[in-house]
């Protein structure tokens, strides 16, 4: 004996429907965010030395320092091994000191931490490093 037809599939196929066009309305929403924490993210950086430019790339946080593990090394009589870094927040770039025996300075004044705005410049020990932001 053949097995009854099935029932109506109309229910069924609706839902289903709902239920696509409510995950593209929200991977819509999501990538609508996530375009706009892109254009309120931190700018990029460079930071000019005596050594020459270098940028931070995709990275979100760079040692400053004497050691060779870090990630720009600074060739001062007084800098610590690990002098300071530079952190990328949503808010915009951060210096800290890293516990150096000669501190770091940002426009004059000594800092533990410090949003840096373009154009600043931080004087770690004996070395001065300007801080480009674009």
């Amino acid at each position: 004996m053949p097995p009854p037809p099935p029932a109506s599939t109309a229910p069924a196929c609706d839902g289903r429907r709902a239920i696509v066009e409510r995950v593209l309305r929200t991977a819509d929403e999501l990538e609508r965010r996530a375009r706009d924490l892109q254009v309120r993210a931190a700018p990029r950086l460079a930071l000019v030395t005596a050594a020459g430019v270098v940028t931070a790339g995709g990275r979100q946080r760079l040692v400053l320092g004497r050691g060779p593990r870090c990630d720009v090394v600074l060739t001062g009589r007084h800098i610590s091994r690990q002098h300071a870094a530079l952190e990328r927040r949503l808010d915009g770039w951060w210096v800290e000191d890293l516990g150096s025996r000669n501190g770091t300075w940002c426009e004059g004044e000594r800092v533990a931490r410090r949003r840096v705005g373009h154009g600043d410049v931080l004087q770690l020990a004996d070395v001065a490093v300007r801080c480009r932001l674009r």
